[in-house]
Protein backbone atom coordinates (compact mmCIF):
# COMPACT_ATOMS: atom_id res chain seq x y z
CA UNK A 1 0.00 0.00 0.00
CA UNK A 2 1.38 3.38 -0.99
CA UNK A 3 2.43 5.47 1.96
CA UNK A 4 0.29 8.57 2.35
CA UNK A 5 2.24 11.76 1.83
CA UNK A 6 2.36 14.21 4.69
CA UNK A 7 1.79 17.92 4.22
CA UNK A 8 5.49 18.53 4.86
CA UNK A 9 6.63 15.97 2.28
CA UNK A 10 4.25 17.47 -0.30
CA UNK A 11 5.63 20.94 0.47
CA UNK A 12 9.23 19.71 0.13
CA UNK A 13 8.48 17.99 -3.17
CA UNK A 14 6.86 21.16 -4.55
CA UNK A 15 9.81 23.22 -3.31
CA UNK A 16 12.27 20.85 -4.99
CA UNK A 17 10.37 21.01 -8.28
CA UNK A 18 10.39 24.81 -8.23
CA UNK A 19 14.12 24.93 -7.57
CA UNK A 20 14.80 22.37 -10.25
CA UNK A 21 13.10 24.53 -12.86
CA UNK A 22 15.45 27.44 -12.12
CA UNK A 23 18.68 25.55 -12.60
CA UNK A 24 20.86 25.72 -15.67
CA UNK A 25 20.45 21.95 -15.96
CA UNK A 26 16.70 22.32 -16.46
CA UNK A 27 17.16 25.22 -18.88
CA UNK A 28 19.60 23.13 -20.92
CA UNK A 29 17.35 20.06 -21.09
CA UNK A 30 14.28 22.15 -21.88
CA UNK A 31 16.10 23.89 -24.73
CA UNK A 32 17.24 20.58 -26.22
CA UNK A 33 13.65 19.33 -26.19
CA UNK A 34 12.13 22.50 -27.62
CA UNK A 35 14.73 23.63 -30.15
CA UNK A 36 16.22 20.31 -31.26
CA UNK A 37 13.20 18.06 -30.63
CA UNK A 38 15.27 15.64 -28.55
CA UNK A 39 13.35 13.20 -26.42
CA UNK A 40 13.48 13.79 -22.65
CA UNK A 41 15.66 10.67 -22.28
CA UNK A 42 18.16 11.79 -24.91
CA UNK A 43 18.23 15.31 -23.49
CA UNK A 44 19.05 14.01 -20.01
CA UNK A 45 21.74 11.79 -21.51
CA UNK A 46 23.39 14.77 -23.19
CA UNK A 47 23.22 16.67 -19.91
CA UNK A 48 24.95 13.85 -18.05
CA UNK A 49 27.86 14.00 -20.51
CA UNK A 50 28.45 17.75 -20.20
CA UNK A 51 27.14 18.79 -16.77
CA UNK A 52 30.51 18.35 -15.07
CA UNK A 53 31.98 20.95 -17.41
CA UNK A 54 29.16 23.44 -17.68
CA UNK A 55 26.58 23.18 -14.93
CA UNK A 56 28.30 23.23 -11.58
CA UNK A 57 28.04 26.19 -9.21
CA UNK A 58 31.72 26.95 -9.75
CA UNK A 59 33.51 29.29 -7.41
CA UNK A 60 34.60 32.30 -9.45
CA UNK A 61 36.46 34.07 -6.68
CA UNK A 62 37.27 33.41 -3.09
CA UNK A 63 33.93 32.44 -1.55
CA UNK A 64 31.91 33.42 -4.65
CA UNK A 65 29.50 31.42 -6.79
CA UNK A 66 27.32 31.96 -9.85
CA UNK A 67 23.62 31.28 -9.43
CA UNK A 68 20.50 31.44 -11.61
CA UNK A 69 17.50 33.23 -10.12
CA UNK A 70 14.31 34.93 -11.25
CA UNK A 71 14.65 38.41 -12.74
CA UNK A 72 13.57 41.29 -10.51
CA UNK A 73 11.40 42.48 -13.42
CA UNK A 74 9.08 39.49 -13.06
CA UNK A 75 5.86 39.87 -11.15
CA UNK A 76 3.47 37.21 -9.91
CA UNK A 77 1.13 35.11 -12.03
CA UNK A 78 3.59 33.21 -14.24
CA UNK A 79 4.83 29.67 -14.01
CA UNK A 80 8.50 29.15 -13.20
CA UNK A 81 9.17 28.08 -16.81
CA UNK A 82 7.72 31.33 -18.14
CA UNK A 83 9.70 33.63 -15.86
CA UNK A 84 12.83 35.36 -17.08
CA UNK A 85 15.98 34.16 -15.29
CA UNK A 86 19.27 35.95 -14.73
CA UNK A 87 22.72 34.68 -13.79
CA UNK A 88 24.17 36.47 -10.76
CA UNK A 89 27.48 36.39 -8.89
CA UNK A 90 27.08 35.98 -5.14
CA UNK A 91 29.53 36.19 -2.26
CA UNK A 92 28.65 32.95 -0.49
CA UNK A 93 31.27 33.36 2.20
CA UNK A 94 33.81 35.87 3.48
CA UNK A 95 36.58 35.19 5.97
CA UNK A 96 34.87 37.58 8.38
CA UNK A 97 31.73 35.39 8.31
CA UNK A 98 33.56 32.87 10.48
CA UNK A 99 34.25 35.54 13.08
CA UNK A 100 30.51 36.22 13.20
CA UNK A 101 29.84 32.49 13.51
CA UNK A 102 32.14 32.24 16.52
CA UNK A 103 30.48 35.24 18.13
CA UNK A 104 26.80 34.78 17.20
CA UNK A 105 26.51 31.17 16.03
CA UNK A 106 25.32 29.75 12.71
CA UNK A 107 22.13 31.82 12.67
CA UNK A 108 24.06 35.08 13.12
CA UNK A 109 26.37 34.18 10.25
CA UNK A 110 23.48 33.19 7.98
CA UNK A 111 21.68 36.48 8.57
CA UNK A 112 24.71 38.44 7.40
CA UNK A 113 25.07 36.15 4.38
CA UNK A 114 21.37 36.52 3.55
CA UNK A 115 21.54 40.32 3.64
CA UNK A 116 24.69 40.34 1.53
CA UNK A 117 23.61 37.86 -1.14
CA UNK A 118 20.05 39.13 -1.59
CA UNK A 119 21.37 42.66 -2.09
CA UNK A 120 24.04 41.45 -4.51
CA UNK A 121 21.42 39.59 -6.54
CA UNK A 122 19.13 42.62 -6.61
CA UNK A 123 21.93 44.85 -7.90
CA UNK A 124 22.34 42.37 -10.76
CA UNK A 125 18.60 42.49 -11.60
CA UNK A 126 17.71 39.29 -9.77
CA UNK A 127 15.70 38.32 -6.71
CA UNK A 128 16.48 35.29 -4.56
CA UNK A 129 13.77 33.31 -2.80
CA UNK A 130 13.89 31.59 0.58
CA UNK A 131 14.25 28.32 -1.31
CA UNK A 132 17.23 29.69 -3.24
CA UNK A 133 18.90 30.76 -0.01
CA UNK A 134 18.30 27.36 1.56
CA UNK A 135 19.92 25.67 -1.40
CA UNK A 136 22.94 28.00 -1.42
CA UNK A 137 23.47 27.87 2.34
CA UNK A 138 22.77 24.16 2.66
CA UNK A 139 19.90 24.48 5.14
CA UNK A 140 16.13 23.97 5.02
CA UNK A 141 13.69 26.64 3.90
CA UNK A 142 12.23 26.52 7.40
CA UNK A 143 15.62 27.53 8.85
CA UNK A 144 15.95 30.36 6.32
CA UNK A 145 12.39 31.48 7.06
CA UNK A 146 13.19 31.73 10.76
CA UNK A 147 16.28 33.84 10.04
CA UNK A 148 14.28 36.11 7.74
CA UNK A 149 11.54 36.58 10.33
CA UNK A 150 14.17 37.79 12.78
CA UNK A 151 15.66 40.13 10.15
CA UNK A 152 12.21 41.56 9.42
CA UNK A 153 11.99 42.70 13.02
CA UNK A 154 14.80 45.13 12.24
CA UNK A 155 14.42 48.19 10.03
CA UNK A 156 16.67 46.86 7.27
CA UNK A 157 15.34 46.34 3.77
CA UNK A 158 15.14 42.79 2.43
CA UNK A 159 15.70 42.30 -1.29
CA UNK A 160 13.84 39.00 -1.36
CA UNK A 161 11.23 37.55 -3.66
CA UNK A 162 8.05 36.14 -2.21
CA UNK A 163 7.84 37.84 1.17
CA UNK A 164 4.99 40.11 2.17
CA UNK A 165 7.08 43.21 2.39
CA UNK A 166 7.59 46.05 -0.05
CA UNK A 167 11.24 46.16 -1.15
CA UNK A 168 10.99 49.96 -1.13
CA UNK A 169 10.53 50.04 2.64
CA UNK A 170 13.28 50.34 5.20
CA UNK A 171 16.95 51.00 4.51
CA UNK A 172 19.68 48.71 3.27
CA UNK A 173 21.93 47.18 5.91
CA UNK A 174 24.90 49.16 4.57
CA UNK A 175 23.08 52.46 5.04
CA UNK A 176 22.03 51.31 8.50
CA UNK A 177 25.64 50.58 9.48
CA UNK A 178 27.07 53.83 8.09
CA UNK A 179 24.22 55.78 9.69
CA UNK A 180 25.17 54.36 13.10
CA UNK A 181 28.77 55.46 12.54
CA UNK A 182 27.57 58.96 11.71
CA UNK A 183 25.77 58.91 15.07
CA UNK A 184 29.22 58.49 16.67
CA UNK A 185 28.78 54.83 17.51
CA UNK A 186 32.03 52.88 17.95
CA UNK A 187 32.94 49.86 15.85
CA UNK A 188 32.20 47.52 18.74
CA UNK A 189 28.79 49.14 19.30
CA UNK A 190 27.91 48.85 15.60
CA UNK A 191 29.12 45.25 15.60
CA UNK A 192 26.88 44.45 18.56
CA UNK A 193 23.81 46.26 17.16
CA UNK A 194 23.98 44.96 13.58
CA UNK A 195 25.72 41.60 13.95
CA UNK A 196 28.23 42.48 11.23
CA UNK A 197 31.98 42.08 11.56
CA UNK A 198 34.33 45.03 12.05
CA UNK A 199 35.89 44.19 8.67
CA UNK A 200 32.55 44.53 6.88
CA UNK A 201 31.78 47.75 8.77
CA UNK A 202 35.09 49.28 7.65
CA UNK A 203 34.44 48.22 4.05
CA UNK A 204 31.07 50.00 4.00
CA UNK A 205 32.60 53.09 5.63
CA UNK A 206 35.35 53.13 3.01
CA UNK A 207 32.78 53.06 0.21
CA UNK A 208 30.80 55.82 1.91
CA UNK A 209 33.98 57.92 2.31
CA UNK A 210 34.72 57.56 -1.41
CA UNK A 211 31.24 58.79 -2.27
CA UNK A 212 31.57 61.62 0.25
CA UNK A 213 34.84 62.86 -1.24
CA UNK A 214 33.54 62.57 -4.80
CA UNK A 215 30.63 64.78 -3.76
CA UNK A 216 33.06 67.18 -2.10
CA UNK A 217 34.93 67.50 -5.39
CA UNK A 218 31.76 68.27 -7.33
CA UNK A 219 31.04 64.84 -8.81
CA UNK A 220 27.26 64.58 -8.46
CA UNK A 221 26.37 61.66 -10.75
CA UNK A 222 25.71 58.46 -8.81
CA UNK A 223 26.27 56.48 -11.98
CA UNK A 224 29.72 58.02 -12.53
CA UNK A 225 30.79 57.58 -8.92
CA UNK A 226 29.53 53.99 -8.92
CA UNK A 227 31.54 53.22 -12.04
CA UNK A 228 34.82 54.39 -10.51
CA UNK A 229 34.44 52.77 -7.10
CA UNK A 230 32.89 49.55 -8.41
CA UNK A 231 29.57 49.87 -6.59
CA UNK A 232 26.00 49.96 -7.86
CA UNK A 233 24.31 53.20 -8.82
CA UNK A 234 21.53 52.30 -6.37
CA UNK A 235 23.91 52.03 -3.42
CA UNK A 236 25.74 55.25 -4.33
CA UNK A 237 22.40 57.07 -4.59
CA UNK A 238 21.50 55.85 -1.09
CA UNK A 239 24.85 57.05 0.27
CA UNK A 240 24.29 60.46 -1.34
CA UNK A 241 20.84 60.68 0.26
CA UNK A 242 22.39 59.72 3.61
CA UNK A 243 24.90 62.58 3.22
CA UNK A 244 22.03 64.98 2.53
CA UNK A 245 20.08 63.87 5.60
CA UNK A 246 23.16 63.85 7.85
CA UNK A 247 23.93 67.42 6.85
CA UNK A 248 20.72 68.54 8.59
CA UNK A 249 21.87 67.35 12.02
CA UNK A 250 24.76 68.83 13.96
CA UNK A 251 26.33 65.61 15.37
CA UNK A 252 26.22 63.83 12.00
CA UNK A 253 27.50 66.93 10.23
CA UNK A 254 30.51 67.01 12.56
CA UNK A 255 31.15 63.32 11.91
CA UNK A 256 31.12 63.92 8.17
CA UNK A 257 33.59 66.79 8.51
CA UNK A 258 35.81 64.49 10.58
CA UNK A 259 35.75 61.87 7.79
CA UNK A 260 36.63 64.52 5.20
CA UNK A 261 39.55 65.70 7.31
CA UNK A 262 40.89 62.15 7.59
CA UNK A 263 40.47 61.53 3.86
CA UNK A 264 42.28 64.76 2.92
CA UNK A 265 45.12 63.79 5.26
CA UNK A 266 45.31 60.41 3.53
CA UNK A 267 45.29 62.11 0.15
CA UNK A 268 48.27 64.29 1.08
CA UNK A 269 50.23 61.31 2.41
CA UNK A 270 49.55 58.95 -0.51
CA UNK A 271 51.93 59.46 -3.46
CA UNK A 272 50.09 58.94 -6.75
CA UNK A 273 50.46 60.12 -10.30
CA UNK A 274 48.08 62.79 -11.49
CA UNK A 275 45.32 61.53 -13.71
CA UNK A 276 42.42 63.13 -15.52
CA UNK A 277 40.19 61.91 -12.71
CA UNK A 278 42.02 63.05 -9.58
CA UNK A 279 39.50 61.39 -7.29
CA UNK A 280 40.18 60.25 -3.80
CA UNK A 281 38.97 56.67 -4.35
CA UNK A 282 42.13 56.08 -6.38
CA UNK A 283 44.00 56.40 -3.10
CA UNK A 284 42.10 53.69 -1.25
Amino acid sequence: MEKKKTRRSIHREAEYNRLKKKTEEHEFVDRLEREFEFSPRVSRGVLEVVEEMFFENREIGSGQIEYTCVSSEEGAGKTMEEMKKVRVKLTRELTSDRDIQVRDGDSGMRKVQILRMTEEAYDQSGLLTQEDLGRILGVSSRTVRRDIEELMEKKVRLYLRGIQRDIGKGISHKIWIVGLYLEWKTYSEIERITGHSVGAIKTYLNDFSCVLMAEDRGIKSAKEIGYYIGRSERLVSEYIELIREAGKKEPQRRRIESIKHQMRHLERKSPIKKRDFGMVWRLL
